[in-house]
């Protein structure tokens, strides 16, 4: 698989992302269409909104899942490590570049999933099981930097993509040597604001909703 062309890890990603769990539990445990509700999103914070604490809990879990697991599966068969590769004696950070290809495939297929119209989610939590996988140092700046922007905001729009931005950044900072991983991140930066356009909209025109911390009640 080392062998493999770079856009072969993306191919693999994409239907394993498509997976639409936020999709799925709105149809099997609330008998609905997730996107014909709430924001119209296919992910966690819509499910949550709409449909409770709980199911957007397993959406979470799950989108973060068929991220981590498919990198953690190519990480073994290519390096015979599942994890902690800066841990390695021979670690070369170019040994990331399948990982998060087929990351970015995943979240891809998150976002477009071909079977509903490519009508799917904004890749948030896939993004997040893709550091995990890549690098914790990243994730726990990325991280911090949004959890304080939705306590002191609650706007969880305006941390995901200060988050997508803040990713590219920091990972550039680290990375800045190694152009493939600074071009992914950054596309995939370029992919966040793109999925999040409305809100970006709706935040310039004070139309943006503030996530309610409280159980949703509807």
């Amino acid at each position: 698989m080392e062998n493999f062309p770079l856009w072969a890890y993306v191919l693999i990603g994409y239907p394993l992302g498509s997976l639409q769990f936020a999709y799925f539990v709105g149809k099997i445990f609330g008998k609905i269409d997730i996107r014909e509700h709430g924001s119209g999103n296919a992910g966690t914070t819509n499910v949550y909104r709409v449909m409770g604490v709980r199911n957007g809990l397993i959406v979470l879990f799950f989108d973060l899942l068929k991220t981590m697991v498919p990198i953690l599966i190519l990480q073994t068969i290519l390096y015979g490590r599942p994890w902690g590769l800066q841990s390695l004696p021979d670690f070369e950070a170019t040994h990331y570049v399948p990982g998060l290809l087929l990351g970015f495939g995943a979240v891809l297929g998150h976002c477009f999933p071909f079977y509903l119209k490519f009508r799917g989610g904004k890749g948030v939590a896939c993004v997040i099981g893709m550091v995990i996988m890549f690098d914790p140092r990243v994730l726990v700046i990325v991280l911090t930097i949004s959890a304080v922007i939705v306590i002191t905001t609650r706007f969880i729009s305006l941390a995901s993509t200060t988050g997508f931005i803040s990713l590219a950044a920091v990972t550039t900072y680290y990375y800045s040597q190694y152009a493939l991983i600074v071009v992914i991140v950054w596309v995939l930066a370029a992919l966040g604001m793109f999925t999040h356009r409305k809100n970006i909209y709706w935040l310039l025109t004070g139309q943006e909703r503030r996530f309610n911390f409280r159980r949703s009640k509807t």
